[in-house]
Formats: structure tokens, C-alpha cells, sequence
């Protein structure tokens, strides 16, 4: 009962597939192109599909797990992913999911090469604090030293993280990136168009070995599929914009 509770009585995503396949089978005979409309959005509530594009967008880049040799001091970039200003917070506790897992990803690795700056990137709203300085914060609250802690406070964009990055480190030319999987494959191609050799490290994978086995995935309604394709269309048109 408690499982059918969840998937159906108390899920939104449930009652509102319910309405669009009402609205489709009312509406084929006097409206048709709502009723197709309505039928063309069901699948917007289904994750598995979107998560499959996006475990195939992921499996291009593999998690870095350790440092390889020649990899100690280089630089490591934790890319911005968005942070409030309510100081009632700690610096950790200020920053976003997104960007709260970039930075301990971006901490493990610096763990792994003390003598490595942690290069922290984002701008922040007019007359407030910027991301990269919460970013700083956050970091030395985690045991980085302050003194390996760097940041380029003005990017609003992946392309001008890369761009602010080598202006600010022009004596660079590697870099450890620390983004989520799923921005990795564009975040990289923006630093390698600055003449950055790249090294990858994605966290946070959306399409895991256990994502779909699930029989749920398929059959279950979930606003997650809503949320899963409103990120898998922000890449596509990221990627349409380099070219791809």
C-alpha cells in the first residue's frame, strides 16, 4: 500500500498525466491538435528516456578517481553553479546542491595534491559578495589552506570562466576542470577553444549502473522527467551554440 501510495496517489506527476490523457481522449474528435498536444507531453513525465541520452552524453567522460603521474600542481577549477548571500548560513551551507558538490569534488582532488591551487570561479549579484568568494570560504572551512585558494570573481557564463581563467593565469596551460557530468562535455570544449589542455573531473552522474532497472522508470510518472529533460535541452542548446 505504501508503494502505491507513493507512485500514484501522492505523486503529482500521476494525477497529471491522468488530466493530459482526459483532456487527449475528450478533446480527438471536436480539438484534435489539443488532444495530440496533450498526448505528445506524456512523455515529458517519464525520466527513463532522458536519463539514457544523458548516461550516453556521461559515459564520453569518466569520473576522476585518482591523480595519474605528471598530473601534481595543476591548477584545479571548480566551475560556479550558483550560491545564496543569507550570511545567517556558513559558507558551505550557502552554496547551492550543484555547486556544494563541485567544491567537495574540487577539495578531494586538491587532498590528493596539497601543492595544487584551487581556482574557484563565479560572479555574484550588483553590491553583493560574488560566488567565487563563498566558493573561498566554503574551501577553507573544508581544509584547504587559504594560501592555495585563488579565485576570478567576475564570470557570469561557462565561456567567460574560460576566458577570465586564462586571462588571470596566462602561465597555465593545463588545468584540472571540476563540473557536473552532464556540463563536462561543453565546459571542456569552451577551455580547450582557449588553448587549455583539460583534464576532466565530473561528479555528480545522473545516469548511474542502477538508474533504470527499475521497473518504475518506465512505468511510473516522476517530475523528475520534467526536470531531466529541461537539463537535457539547456546542453543541447549550449552544444548548438559551439557548433555541434
Amino acid at each position: 500500500m505504501r508503494i502505491f501510495a507513493h507512485n500514484f496517489l501522492i505523486n503529482p506527476a500521476f494525477w497529471l498525466v491522468a488530466l493530459l490523457i482526459l483532456v487527449a481522449w475528450f478533446s480527438w474528435k471536436g480539438r484534435r491538435s489539443l488532444s495530440i498536444l496533450a498526448l505528445a507531453m506524456l512523455p515529458l513525465f517519464f525520466p527513463a528516456f532522458p536519463k539514457w541520452i544523458i548516461g550516453n552524453w556521461e559515459q564520453e567522460i569518466q569520473p576522476l578517481r585518482y591523480l595519474a603521474d605528471g598530473m601534481n600542481g595543476l591548477p584545479i577549477l571548480v566551475l560556479g553553479a550558483g550560491a545564496t548571500v543569507d550570511e545567517r548560513l556558513s559558507p558551505v551551507q550557502q552554496l547551492h546542491i550543484s555547486a556544494r558538490l563541485r567544491l567537495i569534488e574540487g577539495c578531494r582532488i586538491w587532498q590528493q595534491t596539497p601543492i595544487s591551487n584551487l581556482v574557484v570561479s563565479g560572479s555574484g549579484l550588483p553590491g553583493f559578495i560574488s560566488q567565487a568568494e563563498i566558493y573561498a570560504q566554503a574551501a577553507a572551512e573544508l581544509g584547504v589552506k587559504v594560501e592555495k585558494i585563488q579565485i576570478v570573481p567576475t564570470p557570469q557564463t561557462t565561456y567567460e570562466e574560460a576566458l577570465h581563467f586564462k586571462e588571470k593565469f596566462p602561465h597555465y596551460d593545463s588545468l584540472i576542470l571540476v563540473t557536473s557530468s552532464l556540463h563536462m562535455r561543453r565546459a571542456k570544449r569552451l577551455f580547450e577553444s582557449q588553448g587549455l589542455h583539460v583534464i576532466p573531473s565530473p561528479h555528480h552522474l545522473i545516469h548511474t549502473l542502477d538508474s533504470n532497472r527499475r521497473l518504475t522508470s518506465y512505468l511510473v510518472p516522476s517530475i523528475e522527467g520534467i526536470n531531466l529533460w529541461a537539463m537535457v535541452l539547456h546542453e543541447w542548446m549550449g552544444m548548438l551554440t559551439l557548433g555541434w
